[in-house]
């Protein structure tokens, strides 16, 4: 049976919570130390025009990523309570809880889409033992670790992750009870087109009276309050640079990141950008493409976990301020 909520820990065993050294020998792109110092592009008049069109590829495709967030994205008490905030809701609660009938073999089968190294599976995996449980994202190197986390920590047989395009999930039709998108990982595209597809591709491998949970920047908040420019020290020896502005269009968030070590300079110049949905955009694009949210605008929860855990607390951008939205795929 799964545990009470009274009885949930976070996922305290280290080991699934490994550094690069630890996966030296099966993981790729993890930056070496004699990394030669990067290009810094200077001054720039037009970040908006810097974006790479599929930029995940490059923010996601080593292990600075997990440096310059890990205060968020790498501390197993954020993540945790994360866990225990979607616990409030009473239709995931009872997904998590829920248990094969005697005798079956099927599993409640639930998707966290764009994973990262699968934080929300190895947690969800220590909490609810019988629960099958998937991670999808694009980045190689983020799935690499999250597979080398599981095989230590002996969850491999019930957590399993695939590597490729969010909007091409590798399962079938009607295959997940609940699909997890999570730390803001909807809005990467810079059309409402593209995001409606990602959404659409969730309704064709959520079952009918299924569930979405997603994760998301609060885009009218952020609007108004985004910190044009900011810095924070990672560590002793790296520090972060950040420049923010809205896209031309007023709908996207464009950010750029200068990162440097002492002694070596600028090690990475990126540029990436985030759509900033309101609500009520966000409902739109939910209804539009076949889902229903399962909550009022005025009633979606607000998400200050990483906010209020982080153990840096200084710029923490886009994660500041999150809402967690409900949906639901009608049933047949």
């Amino acid at each position: 049976m799964p545990p009470t909520l009274n009885q949930a820990r976070p996922y305290d065993n280290s080991v699934a919570f490994l550094t690069d050294k630890d996966v030296l020998d099966n993981a790729t792109n993890i930056i070496p130390p004699s990394l030669p110092a990067a290009i810094c592009y200077g001054r720039v008049k037009d970040p908006e025009s810097c974006v790479p069109k599929a930029w995940w590829k490059d923010v996601f495709g080593d292990n600075l990523y997990l440096q310059t967030d890990g205060d968020v994205v790498e501390d197993p008490e954020i993540t945790f309570e994360e866990i225990r905030l979607l616990e409030t809701h009473e239709p995931i609660r009872s997904i998590f809880q829920s248990v094969s009938p005697s005798g079956s073999t099927e599993r409640t089968r639930i998707l966290d889409l764009c994973c990262g190294q699968g934080r929300h599976v190895l947690q969800l995996a220590e909490l609810y033992p019988h629960l099958e449980l998937h991670g999808h994202d694009q980045s190689q190197y983020l799935i690499e670790l999250a597979q080398s986390r599981a095989a230590v920590a002996d969850v491999s047989g019930r957590a399993s992750f695939t590597i490729g395009d969010c909007r091409a999930i590798p399962h079938d039709d009607n295959s997940f009870s609940l699909v997890m998108v999570m730390g803001n990982s909807f809005g990467y595209f810079a059309t409402d087109n593209a995001n409606a597809n990602l959404l659409k591709e969730i309704r064709r491998i959520l079952k009918p009276g299924g569930f979405v949970v997603m994760d998301i920047p609060d885009g009218a908040y952020l609007r108004k309050n985004f910190s044009a420019r900011g810095w924070e020290w990672i560590d002793d020896t790296m520090i972060v640079c950040r420049e923010r502005e809205l896209s031309k269009d007023k709908r996207r968030l464009i950010s750029r990141e200068v990162v440097m070590l002492t002694g070596k300079g600028v090690i990475r110049d990126q540029f990436y950008e985030e759509c900033l949905y309101d609500l009520a955009e966000v409902h739109q694009l939910v209804r539009e493409s076949g889902l229903v949210p399962e909550q009022r605008v005025e009633d979606v929860e607000e998400n200050t976990i990483g906010r209020d855990m982080s153990k840096r607390g200084e710029d923490l951008g886009m994660m500041e301020n999150r809402h967690l939205v409900l949906v639901s795929k009608p049933l047949l």
